[in-house]
C-alpha cells in the first residue's frame, strides 16, 4: 500500500500542468471519450465500436493533403484485454468513410494502468493510459505519435467527475524534436435511472507546451451532451457536440457501442 501511494505526488504534479501556457493541431478524431475507471479483469476481453460523424466542420486544411472531419464518419473498433496487476491492453483499427468510400486510416495500441481504484478502498481513482499510433499522413501530419493520458476521477453518490490531462508527442521526423501538445478531456455525469446516466463532456485541444500564452480563438473547444446506458443487450453511450471557437468543428455526433464477446 505504501508503494502505491508513493506515486500519488507525481500524479498531482503532472495534473498541475493544466495551468501551463500552451493553436490546435490536426489529429484523427477516432474516439471522443473521457477515460474513467473501467478496466478489464485479468483474462477478460471486450470490444467497443467508436462511431463519430461531423455534419458541420472545418473545411480549410491545416497542412497540404489533410482530410478534414467535415462530412466524414470515423468508425473504429477497439479490442481490449485485461492483463491483471491493474493493467489493460488495447488495439484500435482506424477507418474513415469519406465521399462514400471506406478508407483504412491507421492503427493504435495502448496500455492502461489504474493503480488507484475506489473499489479497492482508495478515496478516488487515478491512472495512466499510454498509446502509440501509426496514422496515415492525410489524417495526422506526423505519422507516428505517442500519447500519455492521465486519469483522475471520483464517484460522489450518483455523480461521476473525471478529468484527463493529455500529452501528445509526435514521433516522426521532423516533428520528433518538438515539445508535446497538451489537451484535456473532462466529464461530469449523474445516474438518473438504473443503468442510465446523463452528463456533459468537454474537450480542449491546445498547442505545444512552452510556446506562450493560449490564444483562445486558435484552440479547439468542444462540449458534448451525452447519455450513458450500461444495460443489456447492447450498452452504449451517445452524444452531440458543439464547437465554441473558429478552430473547432461546429457539430459532431458520437457513439460508443459495447459489443458482448463470448
Amino acid at each position: 500500500m505504501l508503494m502505491r501511494f508513493h506515486f500519488l505526488p507525481h500524479f498531482f504534479f503532472l495534473a498541475a500542468l493544466l495551468v501551463l501556457p500552451s493553436t490546435a493541431y490536426a489529429v484523427l478524431q477516432d474516439e471522443v471519450q473521457v477515460y474513467d475507471d473501467a478496466i478489464n479483469e485479468k483474462g477478460e476481453s471486450s470490444l467497443e465500436l467508436h462511431v463519430n460523424n461531423t455534419p458541420r466542420g472545418l473545411q480549410t486544411p491545416t497542412y497540404p493533403g489533410e482530410v478534414m472531419n467535415n462530412s466524414n464518419t470515423r468508425i473504429t473498433p477497439e479490442f481490449a484485454y485485461g492483463l491483471g496487476h491493474d493493467l489493460e491492453a488495447g488495439l484500435y483499427i482506424n477507418t474513415v468513410v469519406n465521399n462514400s468510400t471506406w478508407n483504412y486510416a491507421g492503427v493504435k495500441v495502448r496500455l492502461k494502468w489504474l493503480p488507484y481504484q475506489e473499489e479497492k478502498g482508495d478515496p478516488f481513482f487515478a491512472g495512466l493510459n499510454v498509446e502509440l499510433s501509426n496514422i496515415l499522413p492525410q489524417y495526422e501530419e506526423s505519422r507516428y505519435n505517442s500519447e500519455a493520458r492521465f486519469i483522475f476521477g471520483k464517484h460522489i453518490d450518483k455523480w461521476l467527475v473525471v478529468v484527463n490531462p493529455i500529452f501528445d508527442q509526435p514521433l516522426s521526423q521532423p516533428y520528433v524534436h518538438q515539445t508535446p501538445y497538451f489537451n484535456t478531456a473532462a466529464r461530469v455525469s449523474r445516474e438518473v435511472a438504473q443503468d442510465l446516466a446523463l452528463g456533459v463532456e468537454y474537450y480542449s485541444n491546445y498547442n505545444q507546451l512552452g510556446t506562450g500564452p493560449v490564444s483562445w480563438p486558435n484552440t479547439e473547444q468542444m462540449g458534448f451532451l451525452t447519455m450513458y446506458y450500461d444495460g443489456g443487450p447492447l450498452p452504449f453511450q451517445a452524444g452531440i457536440g458543439k464547437g465554441f471557437t473558429n478552430s473547432s468543428d461546429s457539430l459532431t455526433l458520437k457513439a460508443i457501442f459495447s459489443i458482448p464477446l463470448p
